[in-house]
């Protein structure tokens, strides 16, 4: 398992903590919803938006909650690889399984059991990428999308969704209009306002709701002073 993980290998980390308070503040939002479905892409390609996904993933499994990753980006979607699965079928496999038997639930609901793998964090599973379609974009447009959110949501009590940058393709705003909340992750330093704003308006436009924006590879300079804080509050405890 990649150390990647970093709630998991180093859960008293600051940035282990961090990953909490995102995990509390959507629960917050989300209030008493039984079934909560998120989505998390970044500005821009290298922001990080996979390393949150799964880190945000890892933070609500330690609750108990029963949770499911899906790795979206069908592009190049990374998931598997730091959870060190085989990505020999996933999503990807399943929406294509799908096309003709949009009416057939129960048929679609066991293709999805043979796209789901279990990981070595308890109460957490994924659904890899799968294999690289010619159509990513028309393949998460098509109905078996809609099948694939009503089967999950009676079986787990948050869905993610990682997903490829909001500023290269439409993968991101084809989705976001069909989940609860939108994390919108962006690079310390790297990010630029006029793209952030961008990424912003595109999801609004479509229907999305952005919970908030997360900062991401901040210099550890910078962290300093929030070092210590957290260290000392582990000292008075």
């Amino acid at each position: 398992m990649s150390k990647e993980l970093i709630v998991h290998e180093s859960p008293k980390d600051p940035v282990s903590e961090s990953i909490r308070l995102l995990r509390t503040n959507l629960t917050f939002m989300c209030g008493k919803k039984k079934n909560q479905v998120l989505l998390v892409t970044s500005v821009a390609p290298g922001d990080g938006k996979s390393w949150v996904s799964a880190n945000l993933a890892v933070a609500y499994a330690q609750t108990g909650k029963k949770v499911l990753l899906v790795d979206s980006d069908l592009r190049k979607g990374r998931l598997h690889r730091i959870f060190s699965r085989f990505n020999t079928r996933g999503f990807s496999d399943f929406l294509q399984s799908t096309i003709g038997e949009e009416e057939n639930l129960e048929y679609q609901a066991d293709a999805l059991m043979k796209s789901i793998t279990t990981t070595e964090i308890k109460n957490l599973f994924l659904v890899p990428c799968g294999k690289v379609p010619p159509n990513p974009s028309e393949l998460l447009g098509c109905e078996g999308m809609d099948n694939f959110l009503q089967i999950v949501k009676q079986n787990f009590d948050i869905i993610i969704f990682d997903t490829p940058p909001v500023s290269i393709v439409a993968d991101s705003l084809i989705i976001c209009k069909k989940v609860d909340y939108t994390i919108l992750v962006t690079a310390s330093e790297s990010t630029k306002k006029d793209m952030l704003l961008e990424a912003q308006k595109n999801i609004q436009q479509v229907g999305g709701k952005i919970a908030g924006v997360v900062l991401n590879k901040m210099p550890i300079e910078k962290r300093k002073d929030y070092t210590k804080y957290y260290s000392h509050y582990a000292e008075e405890k």
